[in-house]
């Protein structure tokens, strides 16, 4: 191997790294976490409270940016977008459809101000980072925006999203949280949020689950996260929560995560999972999580729309799992070529009139919402993303949208491109932030932002403004056919946070008329607090005179069935006239078709209940699918004419265990841990004194009985009198199982599952008044500063600290909060006889007081030159003993509810084996074979996180990468240039002009 060290330059470091790799096999998974919901909690209804008012959050608003995907310069599809043409010919084919309202939801200091909102049948719910407001349907405040903490008590973090699941007529309000990690879900009581209440849950993540967007399906309600950058093949970044119980305020709701197997991703991630709308659910299972691969990307061999699929069993959640389901490609002919890639994967982008700093295109995000809806003889869904639509090679300035339709022929049947386009604005400027949906006759809406190009930066088009668009269902594939109309023209630009924007915006379909389109996002005016969330309603659907159709099957229901079951269905009339002597038809497991006459009237837009007089036998299956339609002969849509069901024959007597509540899947147990089961009644008759059992690695069963009634298709948790000893570190396997007289179905009466006894990883919150320690120096190691994740850091694969015996050292810490009166206290502990649990004769400072606040404090220690040499864990600990009870006094693993734990690998040394000396280089730039190129600096002084910046001779950004410092103090990158072109190009880490590097590609 050749080292060039080639114009090393006063400046800082950046790095890239980059490589080919032949697509794997299709992965399945099984989840990778289970929990349930930490709590739930009551919240009484709006009306009539002194409402807390909103405060605006301090330091960074969230961390979308914490790493772009890795961009191999070069490398990609360039030029113009392959489908920019078709979509300028069509533009304007259809005649204008003025909006019918405009109303801003809320102002912001800043930006991004994460613009979320959702239309139900009397309320448009509206939030943003911070507080939430509700208005009529006319646009007028019901409450005005007030701080999320009315929801979540004591947490206003942001990141919201606000949805309306119209299959259960309730709104749902989320945002994220640090203290600990994970999300919150706010669950309306009824549909009115301002007069019903709500039920309010917490969800631990443990990392950050950055940039969460929620989904509706017909067994939970989907989330997806920027989480785990670089490790989402292997760790959790897709959860889903039990929507069923948190609708009842059940505090027994349970959450499952997966990860991406097989995901090509490198760094910002936003992938989106199908959302249902309109009137009838999907059959259970069978749920997708879709992202977009660009060629640009390392290791993505070409363009690709990739689809997972989960299938969540909440009877045994360790057997859900996620796979790798389709993969639609440009070389397959299902797609054509995109470039996403902006800037080199930066995130200023788009340039701003005047001086304003270029604006983010959000790259990396499958914009909200990804919405799914079933039609009589197809499913679809569409979605779309920022794609560069500038013709120049050396410049991508402007964005235009990439959307889909995707469809599927039948529940279970594999998805295909059914349309796809690039939408671009009129007169050359950039449209992006995208929100799409369909309405009940199949036609999409879009709403999107606009901003000028430095070709019209003079027009009052220049700033950012919100715009809309869409196309009919017969019109020409891949193109909006609507001319563009405006819901906002913006007069400023964004001088509250630099290049931020959005992070998203949201258009849904109101549930009274499903043809509506309510579209929020941000825009900007020429004062001080000048970011504004605005809300635009329009509809593109002409008038119909003759359009019914059935939207649900309302019963049977799950039960023991009989031989004379009475059919139910809901109609609707989404025409303009009146409709009367409807023909209406339903059929059993795709039978013969039960024709029957609703006499009627039907006045437009209104539904009404209509039973067969025919019934039907449902005796002989355990599972009848009922599919129900109407048959007008002038209905101008008859794709939105059925509904269809699954309706379960249940047995009298069914009774089994779904879950093993505690002890949880990993944790540090005792020798008397409490077992706690679900025990679920699958059968259609109550039932009483349930014998319940458990064995632990197949040894003797414990049996007991629970006392109480269980009533059909409810569950309640059991705890056993009788715990277990799960001291010793490692796996337990449970299984747990009833054993009912006269149970009709054995199979779900047992399930096996295991746990993980291992090291204590105590949470709590550092974050609301600093408590813990926010700075660590000891010998060879500086940690400094130290932010507030969920109260535990494990830094022992980041730091070895190297330390003598004999020889006196000084630990200095920080704390965010202190006082004289020793409220905040630290205890450390060394575990020298490696068993990993911290004894009370391994505690090296126990209970020292902190007494000033975010001031560097000494403290002196000394090894005795018995301490046992090599590796051992050490432990932190620090936090306010006023109200932890004393912790962390002499408790290295006790529930702390303000401060924080931290690990470290302490390498424990002789005089004569002393440690090594710290060293600093230059920033290095080796040259391999086929233009590949590492770059390396070591410097144990600097920050734990440094970006790298690779330019060309112009001065542009070919790639861009957030790099962490390995545990030695060395930042490494491996950089592809093999897709680059020749010449002379320059790499920097950091903001700092003392190095720069420079290199050739030949």
């Amino acid at each position: 191997m050749l080292l060039k060290k080639i114009l090393v330059f006063v400046f800082t470091c950046f790095v890239t790294i980059g490589f080919s790799q032949k697509s794997p096999k299709k992965e399945i998974k099984k989840a990778t976490y289970i929990s349930k919901a930490v709590y739930v909690k009551d919240i009484s209804p709006l009306k009539g409270k002194d409402l807390i008012k909103g405060k605006p959050r301090k330091g960074n608003i969230n961390p979308r940016r914490t790493d772009g995907n890795k961009i191999v310069p070069g490398k990609g599809s360039k030029g113009p977008d392959p489908l920019v043409k078709r979509q300028k010919s069509s533009q304007g084919l259809r005649v204008s459809k003025a909006i019918s309202l405009t109303f801003e939801a809320n102002t912001s200091t800043f930006s991004p101000s994460d613009p979320t909102g959702a239309v139900g049948p009397n309320h448009y719910v509206s939030a943003k980072n911070f507080e939430f407001a509700i208005h009529d349907r006319a646009g007028v405040e019901v409450m005005a925006s007030v701080s999320l903490e009315n929801l979540f008590p004591g947490e206003s973090l942001g990141d919201p999203i606000v949805f309306y699941d119209s299959f259960a007529d309730r709104f749902v309000v989320t945002q994220f949280s640090n203290t600990p990690n994970g999300f919150l879900v706010a669950v309306c009581k009824g549909s009115d949020p301002v007069n019903d209440g709500w039920f309010t849950y917490r969800f631990n993540t443990g990392s950050f689950p950055d940039y969460t967007k929620f989904s509706i399906w017909s067994d939970g309600y989907y989330v997806t996260a920027n989480k785990d950058q670089n490790s989402l093949q292997n760790d959790e970044v897709v959860f889903v929560i039990e929507r069923d119980k948190m609708l009842k305020g059940d505090e027994n709701a349970k959450m499952v995560g997966f990860p991406l197997p097989g995901a090509r991703i490198g760094g910002f991630y936003s992938p989106a999972s199908f959302n249902a709308i309109g009137n009838t659910l999907p059959p259970d299972g069978d749920a997708r999580i879709i992202y977009y691969q660009d060629d640009a990307w390392q290791g993505v061999t070409e363009d690709a729309l990739k689809l997972w699929t989960i299938n969540v069993d909440w009877v045994n959640l360790a057997e859900s799992t996620i796979a790798e389901s389709e993969e639609l490609t440009v070389s397959g002919g299902d797609i054509s070529a995109f470039d996403t890639t902006f800037d080199g994967g930066s995130f200023g982008n788009l340039p701003q009139p005047g001086s304003g700093q270029d604006i983010d295109v959000l790259q990396g995000a499958v914009m909200y919402a990804t919405n799914y809806r079933r039609f009589c003889d197809y499913n679809a869904v569409v979605l779309n993303f920022a794609v560069d639509i500038d013709d120049r090679q050396d410049s991508d300035n402007v964005s235009g949208i990439r959307w889909y339709e995707l469809r599927q022929n039948g529940d279970g049947q594999p998805w295909t491109v059914y349309q796809e386009g690039t939408y671009t604005s009129t007169d050359g400027k950039s449209a992006w932030c995208g929100s799409m949906a369909m309405d009940i006759f199949g036609n999409i809406g879009m709403g999107y932002s606009t901003i000028g190009t430095t070709a019209n930066l003079a027009t009052e088009d220049s700033f950012v403004s919100i715009r809309y668009t869409g196309r009919l269902v017969d019109d020409p594939l891949g193109t909006m056919t609507f001319p563009e109309e405006t819901i906002a023209i913006g007069t400023g630009i964004n001088n509250t946070n630099q290049n931020r924007y959005g992070d998203y915006a949201q258009l849904t379909v109101d549930p009274v008329d499903d043809q509506t389109f309510w579209h929020i996002a941000e825009y900007f005016q020429d004062i001080d607090d000048n970011a504004r969330n605005v809300v635009g309603v329009f509809k593109i659907a002409p008038d119909v005179a003759s359009d019914v159709g059935v939207i649900r099957v309302e019963n049977p229901v799950d039960a023991v069935l009989t031989t004379e079951e009475t059919i139910t269905v809901t109609i609707k009339n989404f025409g303009s006239s009146v409709q009367t002597d409807i023909p209406v038809s339903y059929s059993i497991n795709g039978g013969a078709p039960v024709n029957e006459l609703f006499a009627g009237p039907l006045n437009p837009g209104k539904t009404a209940s209509f039973s067969f007089a025919a019934t039907a036998d449902l005796t002989a299956e355990r599972t009848y699918n009922i599919t129900a339609e109407t048959n007008t002969t002038t209905d101008i849509t008859p794709e939105n004419d059925c509904a269809t069901t699954d309706v379960k024959n249940l047995f009298a007597n069914d009774v089994g265990v779904t879950a093993l509540i505690s002890p949880l899947t990993e944790g540090q147990f005792s020798s008397e841990e409490e077992i706690i089961i679900t025990i679920f009644n699958y059968g259609g008759s109550a039932q009483s004194n349930i014998p319940v059992s458990y064995s632990i690695n197949g040894g003797e069963t414990i049996s007991e009985v629970f006392t109480g009634t269980l009533a059909s298709l409810e569950s309640v948790s059991y705890t056993f009198t009788q715990g277990a000893d799960l001291l010793q570190f490692g796996e337990y396997s449970f299984e747990i199982g009833t054993v009912l007289s006269g149970d009709e179905d054995a199979t779900n009466n047992n399930i096996t599952t295991t746990v993980v006894n291992a090291l204590c990883a105590p949470t709590s919150d550092c974050a609301q008044f600093g408590d813990g320690i926010t700075s660590f120096k000891l010998a060879n190691v500086t940690n400094s500063p130290i932010g507030c994740n969920t109260g535990y850091e494990d830094f022992t694969g980041d730091f070895t600290i190297e330390l003598e015996q004999s020889i006196e050292y000084t630990l200095t810490v920080q704390s965010g909060f202190a006082d004289d009166n020793g409220a905040e206290r630290f205890s450390v502990w060394i575990d020298f006889n490696d068993n990993n649990t911290f004894e009370a004769s391994e505690i090296i400072f126990d209970n020292v007081i902190i007494s000033e606040i975010d001031t560097d404090l000494g403290f002196n220690f000394t090894l005795d030159d018995e301490a046992a040499p090599g590796n051992h864990l050490f432990r932190i600990r620090a936090g306010d003993t006023n109200t932890n009870s004393g912790a962390p006094l002499s408790d290295p693993c006790g529930s702390m509810q303000f401060g924080s734990t931290h690990d470290y690998t302490v390498n424990i040394v002789n005089e004569s084996t002393g440690p090594d000396p710290d060293t600093t280089t230059e920033l290095i730039v080796v040259s391999e074979p086929e233009n590949q190129f590492v770059i390396t600096k070591t410097d144990t002084n600097a920050a734990d996180e440094e970006r790298i910046y690779v330019f060309n001779i112009s001065g542009q950004i070919v790639a861009s990468n957030l790099l962490k410092k390995d545990g030695n103090g060395t930042f490494t990158y491996e950089l592809d240039m093999s897709y680059a072109k020749s010449g002379i190009y320059f790499v920097r880490l950091g903001s700092s002009k003392r190095n720069i590097a420079g290199f050739a590609v030949r």
